[in-house]
Parts: structure tokens; sequence; C-alpha cells
């Protein structure tokens, strides 16, 4: 198999590539390991002290981005005509991939600084911003058996230890982690050791240059050869200190302790990836980082620590790597519910970002597999970062990119758009961690024995047999094929003002919530919106450091107890919808209609409903721009399933709400439209009612007086 789900694939090309002339990998210089000390005196760079913090950075470049990689080393004789292809093809912002995974010499990394400088300044003489793409936890160093340095040699107490108490690093070439070349240290290194200000120096000299910001590769507790990483010393006193427990000595969901290390882990990660941010904004404040983040809303979260929905991310940005079903085939042959699964990834990750812009990388095959998952992601909410499958740093078509990104550039005031959605999906990291216990991957559902890169080969992995992402996602699947669309506020973000303007909030299997989130959920019912609680009894039954309560304290706050499926309780002007059973993991199992139509029912009792007669696979996205207009995205992967590839349209009617505004226009364009077509419309029951035949996207604009 390829790289599990939960590794950067770009490391896996990097090792891949070793050796080939075609990437210039022979100009790549692999330090010694001598000097590789941070200089005496440098720490990570404290966070400006209150009222002298610098205002914020124009996010402009990153809300509209368009972004491709662009793999680079110093003796590259083709910068200026490759980077010319790049700005022909719309990009506006740029990540090059050089030789930062590896470990380096102080002398090579300052060459390598320098060279960045110079491609920086070529960047933006095109109009182009510029990343430099960075492992935050991980270090290569080649012929690793022969050589005398080698940073798990040289820096052994830097390296992240499981649970068992073995370190976490291994040499390529065999067994499950074969796609990291034969002979090749690769060493996971912990954030709370002194490897943090080594690595933040070095950022820092990055901060220096002319590049915009630092791509940060996946910063994990990475579970390749390590087993529940990490236990090391710097681990244990840390959880010691902040906590006053001992770390765990073996995985046990019933012990107390463990859940709250378990929890206490995605604030080690969290704590990480701020104090980079902040040690590179002590050189330049408008210095950016920007996280990769592969792990998604699934298992991979629980066991290696990255978690984009546990923390409030403040000025942290995310790049979200939503991984394919295939390293080989992309989603050609992904069924029905991977493609929704990946759908439902997208927005998840827009939702994890709360007022930050966010991209993804959007992988492809062929054109016509790229562009349904291009439109998913722009329909979700993020920006694409476009490249063929496996590669980062490729493209299924510069003409196909210039395409697509160009139809971007001509509406990228789609993006300054606040959302109009009507619903609100609350997604718990906690109750996934306490509820699911790590018990399979959850990535997508199917497997495939015949594709050796298949992401998964066990059903035991499939996101649809665990119980709080299966019910998490099943909500959601369900919402999809409503077109009741939706946003996702993960607990960080949780408040009685973030929820007022979804008239209906569902909160699937909440297990685990703090009081305050539990506080503010019933503000929102007393301020008069409908909560659906699906999913079982045992809502809040955890608290947020996994401390188990006498009962379920969200319920409990209702004064609810067991009760009938879809039963309503009024509280003031606000409602509460109990169903006790798992009704969103039966949906993402069977697509039992009864659920969509219970759904629809509480929908139905508000005017911001969108009706139509859409097939269930469009997914549909409403925003609220500043002047009177109402944006309408429209995403199409209806018929997209096993039997082959075969990308269809779909034609339809659909009535918008137009929020007591009277509607004046309707236009429409997709990708490949040389300009907007305006089309007859209707006003209905304060809604704007019009056909459509979608490809793979379509951008409806509804003006309003």
């Amino acid at each position: 198999m390829g790289p599990r789900p939960g590794v950067s694939r770009r490391r896996f090309i990097i090792s891949a590539a070793l050796g080939a002339t075609a990437v210039g990998i022979g100009a790549v210089a692999v330090g010694t390991g001598l000097g590789n000390n941070p200089p005496a005196g440098e720490g990570t760079g404290a966070t400006p002290a209150p009222g002298t913090e610098t205002p914020p950075a124009d996010l402009t470049w990153i809300s509209e981005a368009r972004v491709a990689g662009f793999e680079t080393f110093r003796d590259d004789p083709d910068v200026d005509a490759r980077l010319d292809v790049l700005a022909a093809a719309h990009v506006s912002v740029v990540v090059m991939d050089c030789d930062l995974s590896f470990y380096l010499t102080d002398a090579t990394f300052e060459a390598d600084a320098l060279y960045f400088d110079q491609v920086a300044k070529k960047c933006h003489e095109r109009g182009m911003k510029i990343l430099v793409y960075y492992p935050m936890l991980e270090a290569l160093t080649e012929n690793a058996p022969d050589a005398e340095s080698t940073m798990g040699k040289d820096h052994p107490d830097w390296v992240q230890r499981g649970i068992d108490g073995k370190p976490n690093i291994f040499i390529g070439g065999e067994g499950r982690v074969f796609w990291v070349p034969e002979g090749t240290e690769s060493a996971w290194l912990c954030p709370t050791t002194s490897y943090r200000d080594y690595f933040i120096n070095r950022v820092k000299r990055l901060a220096q240059t002319s590049l915009d910001g630092l791509w940060g590769d996946v910063p994990l507790l990475s579970d390749i050869a390590g087993v529940w990483p990490c236990t090391n010393e710097t681990c244990a006193a840390k959880f010691l200190a902040e906590t006053g427990l001992a770390q765990p000595a073996g995985v046990d969901w019933n012990n107390p302790g463990f859940r709250r290390w378990v929890a206490w882990r995605h604030g080690v990660i969290h704590e990480f990836e701020q104090a980079v941010l902040a040690g590179a904004r002590t050189v330049r404040p408008d210095f950016q980082l920007i996280v990769e983040t592969v792990t998604m809303d699934y298992n991979a979260c629980t066991v290696q620590g990255l978690d984009g929905a546990s923390r409030d991310d403040g000025d942290v940005l995310r790049v979200w790597e939503v991984d394919c079903v295939s390293d080989e085939t992309g989603m050609r042959e992904a069924p029905a519910d991977d493609w929704i699964s990946m759908a439902i990834m997208m927005r998840h990750g827009r939702g994890c970002a709360g007022k930050n812009p966010s991209w993804v990388i959007s992988y492809g095959k062929e054109a016509d597999d790229a562009e349904r998952v291009m439109a998913i992601s722009i329909a979700g909410g993020l920006r694409p970062y476009e490249t063929q499958i496996p590669v980062l740093n490729h493209t299924v078509g510069d003409a196909w990119r210039g395409k697509m990104y160009g139809w971007l550039k001509e509406n990228n005031d789609i993006w300054a758009g606040q959302s109009a959605n009507p619903v609100a999906v609350v997604f718990s990291s906690l109750s996934r961690d306490f509820v699911d216990q790590n018990a399979g991957i959850g990535l997508y559902t199917s497997t495939n024995l015949a594709d050796n890169l298949w992401w998964a080969t066990e059903p035991t992995d499939s996101a649809k047999a665990l119980p709080y992402l299966g019910e998490y996602r099943g909500i959601c699947k369900a919402l999809i094929h409503a077109h009741a669309p939706y946003d996702v506020v993960t607990t960080p973000h949780l408040s009685a003002e973030r929820l007022a303007p979804y008239p209906v909030v569902v909160a699937p299997r909440p297990a685990a919530l703090s009081d305050a989130e539990i506080a503010s959920l019933k503000s929102y019912v007393e301020a008069g919106g409908t909560l659906v609680i699906t999913g079982g009894t045992d809502a809040g039954v955890f608290d947020q450091n996994g401390g188990l309560r006498a009962g379920p304290a969200l319920l409990e706050a209702f004064g609810l107890g067991p009760g009938t499926n879809w039963q309503r309780t009024s509280h003031g002007p606000g409602a509460v919808v109990l169903v006790t059973e798992q009704v969103g993991q039966n949906y993402y199992q069977t697509t039992d209609a009864a659920i969509t139509a219970e759904l629809a029912g509480i929908m139905a009792t508000s005017p911001r409903t969108v009706v139509t007669d859409a097939p269930p696979a469009v997914v549909i996205d409403l925003r609220q721009p500043a002047e009177p207009r109402i944006d309408v995205l429209f995403a199409n992967i209806n018929g997209l399933d096993t039997s082959g590839f075969k990308a269809e349209s779909a034609s339809f009617k659909v009535g918008i709400p137009c929020g007591g505004k009277t509607p004046q226009g309707v236009t429409v364009t997709q990708p490949g439209d040389l300009a907007p077509v305006e089309i007859p419309f209707t006003h209905e029951e304060d809604r704007a009612v019009f056909n459509v035949t979608v490809g793979a996207i379509l951008l409806a604009r509804i003006e309003v007086a």
C-alpha cells in the first residue's frame, strides 16, 4: 500500500523520487548534523505583550488563493519558465517544495534560505505569493545505517516515544514503511523537547526572506513506527505539571486518566503550532503559517493528536489534505458514499477554520474527476490547491487548471460572502475520541482489494462502522440529500452568538461537552432556536477532560429523559428534538428516506428552506455578500459510483429563499463560460425560483432589493 491515511503524500513522493534526475535531487545537500543546535540564548520568541500587537495582516491573498505546487532546488535552470506557466494558469500562490524534509547543516540551510529569497522575488514579480514547504515534526537522513550523524543519532532525546517506550524512528525499505527509500531514516520529533526551539529558530530565518509564509507539513504524533506517542521525559513532565497525573502506561478507555491524556495530546500540537507562528512574527508580523492537516474528522486525529477541530486556531491557518480513496485512481472508482464523505470532509474543514479562510489539496486523476473534486471543495468553502494524484507538484493539465482558476479569478468575490445556510451541525472532537475509541480509521466507507493503493483493506475501518463518526457523517449526508445547506460548528467555536443565525442546529452523538458548551446550546434554544440531538442518551456524559459525569448533562439541562424518537419539547420560544437512535449512522449505511423526511419536516418551519427537485447528490451552499445579492453554489456529484467514472450533468428547478427581499435578476456561470448568463425566474413564497443545468459546478447570483 501507499502512505497510510494521516501520512502526508508529499513525503511519499519525495521519497519515491529520490535519485531521479527529473526532480533535480542531485542538488540536495544532506547535512552532517554538525552545528544544528539552536544558537545560544535564542528561544521561541514570546507572544507580544497586550497592547503591542500589530494590526491583523491582510488575508485577501489567502482568501482568494488559487494554489499550485512548485518543486525546485538550487541548480534549477528552468525556474523562470516554469513560474511563467503557473502565472499564465492564473495561479496566485506558489508552494515551493525543496529539500527541507532533510536533516540539514546550518550552512546548507542558510544557502537554501538565500535561494528561497531569490525564488520568492521572482514570484512577486509575477504577482504571485509564495510559501515554502517544511515538515514540522519529521526529519529525513539518507544512508542512515552508515552515516555518523542523523537526527535520531544526534538528538535521541528529541525523538517521540510511543506508549510502549520505543522511539518513533524507522529506516525505510521494509514492511509498512516501504515508501521511505531504503536506508533513509525518518525521525519523528517531539514538540515538548528543545527541538521546538531548533525548529522555530529556523522558521525565524525563513521569515527574514521574501517568503510570504510557511507551509508546515503535518505536525503529527505519528503512529507510523510509534504506538500512541509521545511518552518521553518532557511529555511526561508536562502532563504531570498540567494535570497532576502520571502518563498512562497503556491504552485503557475506561481509565479517566487515559482519556485526559488523549484530550491533552491535541493541545500539545496546538501549542506547538501557535509557538511557531509567534516566533516567526517576532521577525515579521505579516508572515503566515499554514499547517497541512490530513487528519480531517476521522480517527487519525485521536491517535496522532493533530486535530483542526480541537482548538480555536487563532491566526494559524490550515490547508486540508482530503485524501482520495486510491493513490492510483483518485476518486474515479469511488462509490457514491465515498464521494459524499469527501464532500462532508471539505465542509468540515471550513467549519474547523472558524473565521479564517482555508485551503484544500484538490486531487484529480483526469480532468473530469478533478473537476468534481474541485467543485465540492469550492462549494464546501475551501480554496483549491490543484494537483494530479498522487503528486503534489503536478497538474491534471495546464489548460484545464487555467480554465478553473480563470473562472475562480473572475468570481473571487464568492469568498467574501458570509454563510447564509440555514442549518448548523455541531462537531465534537472529544465525542469522537471517547465514543469511537480509535476502533477503525474511518476515512472512507469502502474497500477494493483489487487496488493495492486503496485507502484501507479492512471493512472495520469503514466510517459507517464507527458510532460517533458514522452518526456525524450520516446526519451530514442526510442534510445534503435533503438539500438543507449546512455549516459545521466545532466545539471551540460553540457559542449562542455563533449559533444564532441558524434556525436549526443538529448535535450528532454529543457525548463529550464542557459546561460552557452545554450552556451555549441551552442559550441558543432559549433564544428561539431548534436543537436536534441524535444518537443515543449519553449527550454530555463526558466533560472536556474525559471525566465521567453522573448522567447525560446536556439532556439534564433540558429536563429530558428517555423518550420516543423525534420527540419535540418546547423550551420558551425554542425547542429540542431528541432522537435516541443512531439515525445518522443508519442513514449513512442505508439511505433511509424516512430520516430525510423527518429532517425536512423540522426544516419546513423555517422560511429559509431551499425547495428543489434536484438529484440527492447535488451539494448546495448559500452565501450572502456585502452587496444586495445572494450567491448560490451547486456542486454536482450525482451518479458517481463504482460502475466506472461517468460524470453527468444535472437539470432541476430550485427555489432559493430571499430573506424577505425581492429578487431583481438571476445570472449563472460555470467554468468555461465566456460570461455570466441571465436566466428567467419567478418570485414565489419569498423565493427566487429558476431552472439550471449543472455540469460540475455552477454559481447562481440573485440580485435582490
